[in-house]
């Protein structure tokens, strides 16, 4: 899958017929993941010839209207890598400014997608809307393609127990502490990337060292405070481990009031400072709560381990 930072940068692909789809795709949910499965579909027909997908970095909102920006359901790396998964040529990311925001959907449709990808077919999600002030509405657009010769196909929301998936939703319940309805309205675990930094080194001490995440963006949505079973891919590797968010109150004081993401792998003992780890949230064990000695807290450590493994075991 070929990644594209400008439109100049992916005019430089094959000029070949191409199916085209856009937007946030904030989570890479099953909603989006209908979407994707359509443009891939287009291409394995033989209607075109290739097929990609235009998002765009920072979130929209964060310009046009920063007070509502949302936290988000994955970062750019995050996203990039969950779309890896689709067998999509390229994906093409616009950086969203004051310049982009007052482009009218017509002229965006013309010079980003038609000519520069010799666009054939547009698929869109029912809920995109873009261009200036959002003037660009599924029926708005399957106008103006079906007026420069473009097919335009909008896909009806994907529904889960007659309820619309939408990112709102999934970040609503992952606010609220719910990680198994979250996972299964987006079709797969939820996703933390960061970069392991030095910690305080206690974990150690409990015989549970601990890798430090640090996020880089500050949009990024943590789960509630609490403790994870997770699988975490590094380099080629996946492991088992669990997931402590939180303020880590029984080894620090209580002045400490900072976040922080703490990973313990199992089976495995390396130095990955400075490396990236991408940890996929498999199940909620517990509230993170004060113990009233590190004997106490490195017991229940170890139950949350066997917890962990069982999890991880019955999980797909």
């Amino acid at each position: 899958m070929k990644i594209a930072h400008s439109i100049a940068e992916a005019k430089s692909w094959p000029p070949l017929k191409s199916a085209v789809t856009l937007g946030v795709f904030d989570g890479v949910h099953i909603g989006h993941e209908r979407i994707v499965t359509e443009v891939v579909r287009s291409r394995q027909s033989g209607a075109v010839d290739s097929c990609y997908l235009v998002t765009f970095d920072p979130h929209p909102l964060s310009v046009t209207h920063s007070k509502m920006t949302p936290p988000m359901l994955t970062t750019l790396d995050e996203r990039i890598h969950l779309l890896g998964r689709f067998d999509i040529d390229g994906v093409v990311v616009l950086r969203f400014d004051d310049e982009l925001a007052n482009v009218d959907y017509r002229r965006f449709l013309q010079k980003y997608l038609f000519r520069s990808f010799n666009m054939k077919l547009l698929i869109l999600g029912y809920d995109c809307y873009f261009g200036r002030n959002r003037e660009g509405s599924p029926e708005r657009v399957q106008e103006e393609c079906s007026r420069i010769g473009v097919s335009c196909k909008v896909v009806p929301a994907v529904r889960n127990n007659d309820e619309a998936i939408s990112s709102t939703k999934i970040r609503n319940a992952l606010m609220e502490g719910d990680l198994s309805r979250a996972n299964r309205l987006l079709g797969h675990p939820y996703l933390i990337s960061g970069t392991v930094v030095r910690g305080h080194g206690k974990g150690c001490g409990l015989g549970f060292a601990t890798a430090n995440l640090s996020i880089d963006d500050p949009y990024k949505l943590w789960p509630p405070l609490g403790v994870y079973a997770v699988r975490v891919e590094y380099k080629d590797e996946t492991m088992g481990g669990m997931m402590n968010v939180g303020r880590a109150p029984t080894m620090k004081s209580l002045a400490h009031d900072a976040r922080e993401i703490e990973v313990h792998l199992f089976d495995f003992d390396e130095d990955i400072y400075g490396e990236r780890l991408r940890v996929f949230c498999m199940a909620r064990l517990r509230d993170e709560r004060r113990f009233a000695s590190a004997e106490a807290l490195a017991s229940q450590l170890e139950v949350d381990k066997m917890r962990a493994l069982e999890c991880l075991g019955k999980a797909p």
